[in-house]
């Protein structure tokens, strides 16, 4: 188990920030319960909700409304950002050579940016076992004037402690329980994510922790950027606040994950995301985009394997999955991080799908003896095992992946199919 010292500031208070197996996020289309249930499964008591965030933004946040209406998104700072930590060196490596990153699809208007953009008031804190995302979602809510911790939200994403992942959908999922909204854009840009912050807009994303061949997947939350530095400022759950990442770094951890990302917003700003998202803005659009996209990067980088692997994704998503399934044994000849099915499972998903159960079989039990406690794959396996006969042994997978993560809801559907639930 890796520790992680950092002194902050004058307080010389050194912080042991545990470097956890897994901290978060995975993306497939595996259907999630209401976050209220997963409460319920977990024992944890159900939180009061707000129906609304706060139209305006108090210096201390608060979880109810002020009584007087107001400007609907806090107001991002256009000026002199704080001083970031610095990174300790065993967490920001030297950046590998800045690999292919794409281009925004064009919008409705071109709006020269500022500088530099800094989003306030935000917290931050650090995360304790697989909390990336709770503590994500936490900070972000901050921003709106609502006040959540990780204790809270925490059993909320995984009411079994030892699951090492939260899906973007659930976030997507969570957001609105407060009054906010947020969407799974595929795809993403320095630019973009610079122009939603510059309408005052945080923006969440999935990314590899650092550069480690044996990396963890993990949960950032951008709240700022400087062009005379050449970055992004980010509120890190494992490494601190206003954090500095260079945009070729930036780009690098992200590119394992589709360059996804999620703005998050009041319902009344829907109009203003939309129109910096142009045709992205739309599901389809943007995922036939993001195909192409990846596909014309990856006949000029023909060896590299996050482009394959993303070229399945988006077929996945489209609904191609034999396509799918030769994208990810190309982008799998090619060399994948030992965890990248951790967090994007899609590639044993797709093999079911498409009837070859015995490699269903055989990529999900490779990837249940690294994680353990993994309920999407253990499901996988069971439709593996059911389409083959074996039944008592998918039951087994079935009960298993419901005791892993009772946020799904694909193995409770099965047993109840055979009669057991």
């Amino acid at each position: 188990m890796t520790g992680l010292w950092l002194r902050m500031g004058n307080v010389g208070v050194s912080l042991l920030v545990l470097l956890v197996l897994a901290a978060g996020c995975r993306s497939s289309s595996s259907p999630t319960t209401p976050q209220a249930s997963a409460a319920a499964a977990s024992g944890a008591t159900p939180l009061a909700v707000s129906t609304q965030p706060p139209a305006t933004t108090p210096a201390a946040t608060t979880t109810q409304p002020p009584a007087t209406a107001a400007p609907s998104t806090p107001a991002p700072t256009a000026a002199a950002t704080p001083g970031p930590l610095a990174m300790p060196t065993n967490v920001a490596l030297a950046t590998p050579a800045a690999p292919p990153a794409p281009s925004p699809a064009p919008t409705a208007a071109t709006v020269a940016l500022p500088a530099s953009v800094h989003l306030d008031p935000m917290t931050h804190a650090y995360q304790t076992w697989n909390n990336c995302s709770a503590v994500s979602t936490s900070m972000v809510l901050s921003y709106f004037g609502i006040a959540r911790s990780q204790g809270q939200l925490g059993p909320l994403f995984r009411p079994n402690s030892g699951d090492k992942h939260v899906e973007p959908r659930q976030l997507v999922a969570f957001f609105p329980n407060y009054g906010l909204k947020t969407m799974l854009v595929e795809s993403g840009s320095v630019e973009r994510v610079k122009q939603l912050l510059a309408a005052g807009f945080p923006v969440i994303t999935p990314q590899w922790l650092d550069h480690k061949p044996d990396a963890i997947g993990h949960y950032r939350v951008v709240r700022g950027y400087d062009d005379a530095r050449g970055g992004f400022l980010v509120n890190d759950s494992m490494i601190g606040a206003d954090v500095f990442y260079s945009y070729d770094d930036f780009v690098w951890l992200w590119r394992a994950f589709n360059y996804r990302y999620l703005p998050v917003y009041r319902p009344g700003d829907e109009p203003k995301v939309l129109a910096i998202l142009g045709p992205d803005a739309d599901h389809q659009q943007n995922l036939q985009r993001a195909l192409e996209l990846f596909t014309d990067l990856a006949e000029q980088n023909p060896n590299d394997a996050y482009l394959r692997f993303s070229i399945g994704t988006s077929f996945y998503e489209l609904g191609n999955k034999p396509e799918a399934v030769a994208a990810y044994e190309r982008a799998a000849q090619l060399g994948l991080p030992p965890k990248m099915l951790w967090y994007q499972f899609w590639p044993v998903m797709a093999y079911n799908d498409v009837g070859n159960y015995r490699a269903a079989m055989a990529l999900a039990t490779e990837q249940i003896a690294g994680a353990d406690t993994f309920g999407e794959m253990r499901y996988e396996r069971g439709r593996a095992y059911e389409a083959l006969g074996n039944l008592p042994a998918a039951i087994a997978d079935y009960h298993r992946a419901v005791a892993d993560d009772a946020n799904l809801t694909a193995p409770h559907e099965a047993l109840k199919r055979l009669g057991l639930e």
